[in-house]
């Protein structure tokens, strides 16, 4: 009986070490590469950058899905453009990185919050210019995959139906944008199509503004579809005096209003 015994704990603790073994390796993470340099040759060309610790981050060094991948930071000075870029991205023009968009903020501390898509581990940059025209920039590393070419179920008359319907909210100095748009970046196979996978051609949101009373307390540009299906954008904005109109631009020129 005891020897019996004896056998099982050995079984048992053979098939323990072996799981350890196997996932071992998974533990050690090899450091993600730093592209930098070919994001400021792709869309800084001869510009000069600071690296700026009053760029902070709040995201998780991990997630889980990467084709929503919460991104937030904070800005504690004034400056009149801020790009985030994915450096791990595909992106239709060549060269390092995606950028995901150029936004003017018009406060300061700002504090920005979206969701982005990540095709495999990368560096997340933000660069920063301010009114003197010099740049700033920190960068922060988060790992996922699988976030740009993922395939979907896509059912176009569904997508056609909604794309465009927006909920905005606001308090006395924050707001947030959520657009119905599916942000296709031209990288992501359509799964519904029964006589054969295809790809979605690149169809995104182009250009935002979020205006009061008429004067714009936010806006941005988007440089491919590195932001997520179905965005929002949380930011901070000058007090709030009236109800905020939303004017969204596509690729495809289609313009979207929401109040």
């Amino acid at each position: 009986m005891l020897r019996g015994v004896k056998v099982m704990k050995n079984i048992v603790f053979s098939i323990l070490l072996s799981l350890v073994s196997a996932f071992a390796p998974m533990g050690v993470h090899a450091e993600t590469p730093n592209h930098l340099d070919g994001v400021i040759d792709k869309y800084f060309k001869g510009k000069s950058l600071t690296k700026s610790d009053d760029i902070t981050f709040d995201v998780a060094k991990r997630a889980l899905d990467g084709t929503q991948v919460p991104f937030k930071f904070t800005a504690n000075k004034k400056y009149k453009n801020i790009s985030v870029v994915v450096e791990g991205n595909p992106h239709q023009l060549p060269g390092i990185g995606s950028l995901a968009l150029t936004m003017h903020p018009k406060v300061a501390p700002f504090t920005f919050e979206t969701n982005i898509r990540m095709e495999q581990d990368s560096y997340i940059d933000v660069i920063a210019e301010d009114d003197e025209g010099k740049f700033f920039y920190n960068q922060v590393a988060i790992r996922s995959a699988g976030g740009c070419s993922a395939g979907m179920i896509y059912d176009a008359d569904a997508v056609l139906k909604e794309v465009g319907t927006m909920k905005v909210l606001q308090t006395e100095t924050r707001a947030s944008v959520f657009i119905k748009h599916p942000q296709h970046n031209g990288y992501q196979a359509n799964l519904s199509n029964y006589t054969g996978l295809f790809i979605l051609p690149e169809w995104h949101l182009s250009s935002v503004v979020v205006k009061d009373q008429e004067k714009e307390i936010w806006s941005a540009e988007f440089g491919g579809g590195s932001t997520s299906e179905n965005p929002v954008f949380v930011f901070d904005s000058p007090k709030i005096k009236g109800n905020l109109q939303v004017l969204a631009v596509d690729t495809q020129g289609k313009q979207y209003i929401g109040k």
